[in-house]
């Protein structure tokens, strides 16, 4: 079975019919269909105009590599860049073993640990940078949160060295005002209510022929 398109997946969990998503986007609920069936290829444009009236935006993500760094004891997975983690997945529990408890038992344990907890969230990341395979640091560890307590996590030296320009690129913010960020918004905004007028004026313009 086919996959579903971006658009049908934008306008399924708007909760939205074909109809309805065409008359807010200013066209015809065939072509919507049509679409969604890959019985036309929109353009960039025009897809982005549609999951736009759906409360969505097109977004690109960087791809992440990740290289094995052996330090001559232990092989450590070190990533090209720092990523994003889908909020829910930031603060979500997850199951890895208690250093704490072992230290003072002597037997590995398992636990749950609360990620929206900063000292659970601390001993996470130390456990996923330091035994961590790929999956699990691409899928938990968030690059913001990373550089908030990278101060604070206990690490390995030459482990340390190998994120260290990472984070150092991240701290390394521009400077932004908010003036300028706003009348920027404000000049695309304007652009983009344009665009939606012309376009409603065709699909009017359109209509009035058939008829």
């Amino acid at each position: 079975m086919e996959r579903p398109t971006i658009l049908e997946i934008a306008r399924k969990v708007r909760g939205w019919t074909q109809t309805q998503l065409a008359t807010a986007a200013g066209t015809s609920q065939a072509t919507v269909s049509a679409y969604e069936r890959r019985e036309k290829s929109p353009s960039l444009g025009v897809i982005e105009r549609l999951v736009g009236e759906a409360g969505y935006t097109l977004r690109l993500d960087h791809t992440v590599d990740f290289t094995e760094f052996f330090d001559g004891q232990t092989v450590y997975w070190i990533p090209d860049r720092l990523w994003r983690v889908e909020p829910r997945l930031c603060f979500s529990k997850v199951k890895f073993p208690d250093a704490v408890a072992h230290r003072e038992s002597g037997e590995w344990q398992q636990r749950y640990f609360d990620l929206a907890d900063r000292d659970d969230r601390r001993r996470v990341y130390q456990y996923l940078l330091g035994a961590g395979i790929p999956v699990w640091i691409w899928r938990w560890v968030d690059g913001a949160l990373l550089v908030d307590l990278w101060d604070e996590l206990d690490l390995p030296r030459q482990l340390r060295a190998q994120w260290q320009p990472l984070i150092d690129h991240t701290r390394n913010g521009a400077q932004e005002d908010p003036i300028h960020v706003g009348v920027d918004h404000a000049h695309k905004q304007a652009a983009e209510e344009r665009k939606e007028r012309i376009a409603a004026r065709r699909a009017a313009a359109r209509a009035d022929l058939q008829h």
